[in-house]
């Protein structure tokens, strides 16, 4: 595993250090910018090679939610890990649609963050369980019923929503399905079109809250 490059931002001292410790503990991870504040973090990752970023949502001058988005659109192949204290529903909506992958309680963020980082860095999404499970008793009022779904998708279809609502890649999905990565990406159109889902990550956000 070649080294990875790692940009984190939080407003916190002693947060920060122990987050840097505790990266920097796996000799494949090298913290080589901190943040204090989300504009801060935006300048790191224009004068530096970074491959991954972690932001806390809490920040002055420009919040996490703020920096991911100009992030985001400077360098959308930089995967972003957002850190947060609260179970917001319209936070972690929000941060689906603007591309974050990795979203991260910090009460686990010790364990997570790694989870995370190894998630996002093979292109694939990464919530904390422990936000999975809240969202799924938080169901978004005018969503599809269970019946309604399945009356609206085919079988392949029903599949493909189950294994992107188990936060598998659409490599990993034409794998396991023995079809071709195309195919998959024409049933994940078919079921967005189906479902009218609409922004980045809707698909993803949909398959999440509708497994319960």
């Amino acid at each position: 595993m070649s080294q990875v490059n790692i940009l984190i931002a939080d407003d916190h001292p002693i947060f920060l250090k122990g987050l840097k410790e505790v990266l920097e503990a796996d000799p494949h991870y090298r913290v080589i910018c901190q943040a204090v504040h989300g504009e801060e973090a935006i300048q790191g990752v224009m004068t530096k090679e970074i491959d991954v970023v972690i932001l806390d949502i809490d920040m002055p001058v420009k919040n996490g939610i703020q920096a991911a988005t100009e992030i985001l659109q400077l360098k959308p192949e930089v995967p972003v890990i957002l850190l947060t204290m609260h179970k917001a529903k319209d936070a972690f909506l929000k941060a689906l649609d603007i591309g974050v992958m990795g979203y991260v309680l910090k009460e686990n963020a010790v364990v997570d963050v790694m989870y995370a980082i190894e998630s996002v860095r093979r292109g694939h999404s990464y919530i904390s369980p422990e936000m999975t499970s809240f969202l799924l008793v938080q169901k978004r009022r005018g969503q599809p019923g269970k019946d309604n779904v399945e009356s609206l998708l085919t079988a392949s279809e029903m599949k493909i929503l189950q294994m992107v609502g188990a936060y598998k890649s659409t490599k990993e999905i034409a794998e396991e399905l023995f079809i071709s990565e195309k195919t998959v990406s024409n049933h994940r159109m078919n079921i967005t079109r189906k479902l009218q889902l609409t922004g980045k990550n809707s698909l993803l956000r949909f398959a999440i809250e509708w497994k319960q």
